[in-house]
């Protein structure tokens, strides 16, 4: 049996959210940050803290979704350490449309300046924009 070739192709789909320190809601709970179509595949992405937490213990940063609160992220990110983190890529299919989310935690005297940048990149199975061969 041959392998079935498919000529539908798409370009990644890109999303970004900057969060500030004083972004957060509730420091410790996981908020909405991207919206997912259904049969979306993460294939990529990064989190740049461009300014450091400057909390007075800890600072850090979780992206998961309501099944796994640290799907894409392997360990806590240090939120309190300007740099660039590779997201951890699963392969994970979502079935239905969902939600990634960001859970950003602190420890000692409250930060007052802090600023990170989260960058997914995404397919969608069976999405098409153009054929090739």
């Amino acid at each position: 049996m041959a392998i079935k070739r498919i000529s539908g192709r798409q370009e990644l789909i890109v999303a970004h959210l900057t969060i500030g320190y004083a972004d957060p809601t509730t420091y410790g709970t996981a908020e909405a940050a991207f919206d997912l179509p259904a049969n979306a595949i993460i294939a990529g992405g990064d989190v740049l803290v461009g300014t450091a937490w400057n909390s007075a213990t800890t600072a850090t940063l979780k992206l998961g979704d309501a099944a796994d609160d640290d799907r894409y992220t392997a360990a806590a990110i240090d939120l309190k350490t300007a740099g660039r983190t590779a997201l951890t890529v699963t392969g994970l299919k979502y079935l239905t449309a969902g939600t990634l989310n960001a859970l950003i935690a602190q420890t000692g005297a409250a930060a007052t300046a802090g600023s990170a940048r989260i960058c997914i990149h995404y397919y969608v199975e069976g999405r098409a924009a153009f054929s090739q061969g």
